[in-house]
């Protein structure tokens, strides 16, 4: 039985908020972030208690702008972030081109350090083009399905709605219109 400064020590450490930081990619979809995001702020709420914490993320500047055209102001630029914080890309429309050397780098950076990360939408997309998802399996948008099979071959796409492979995830984002 541990001794009652000990069990405090405990149930502190258990009471810790779990942060997320969520790269946002130039022309993200606000519609994945908003619903990664809202679920935190409404356990928070809930609870009465502040169980997470996030911070958002970009390459340069000081706001992202999403496919809507609405911008966001970031917290932070591509810093080194906690270990123990779960790393969100949020992808969409050009992802390839949002993928800058900077953000492979840093994801590169942070997986080394043990990083959990994924990708919303199409944000798997650029967690794969740094190498992070082979032998892994992954999901994505539907419209991005065929082009991220033929440029990751590495990468056991399903049509998961979401995947956790390890501390590697990722959200489709979308779902297919029936034809």
């Amino acid at each position: 039985m541990p001794t009652a400064p000990r069990k405090a020590q405990q149930v502190a450490q258990s009471a810790a908020p779990r942060r997320f930081v969520f790269l946002l990619l130039d022309r993200f979809t606000m519609l994945s972030f908003a619903s990664a995001i809202e679920p935190l702020r409404i356990a928070n709420r809930i609870s009465g208690e502040t169980l997470y914490t996030w911070k958002l993320a970009g390459d340069g500047g000081e706001t992202a702008t999403c496919s809507n055209g609405a911008s966001f102001k970031l917290d932070m630029g591509l810093e080194e972030i906690d270990r123990d914080d779960t790393l969100l890309v949020c992808g969409g429309i050009d992802v390839q081109k949002a993928t800058t050397k900077n953000v492979l780098n840093w994801l590169r950076r942070e997986a080394r350090r043990g990083v959990t990360m994924g990708g919303l939408c199409t944000g798997a997309y650029a967690v794969a083009k740094a190498g992070l998802l082979d032998g892994k399996k992954a999901t994505i948008h539907w419209e991005n399905q065929d082009g991220f099979l033929e440029e990751f071959e590495d990468v056991k796409l399903t049509k998961s709605v979401f995947v956790m492979d390890g501390n590697r995830w990722s959200t489709r984002g979308g779902r297919r219109p029936s034809t």
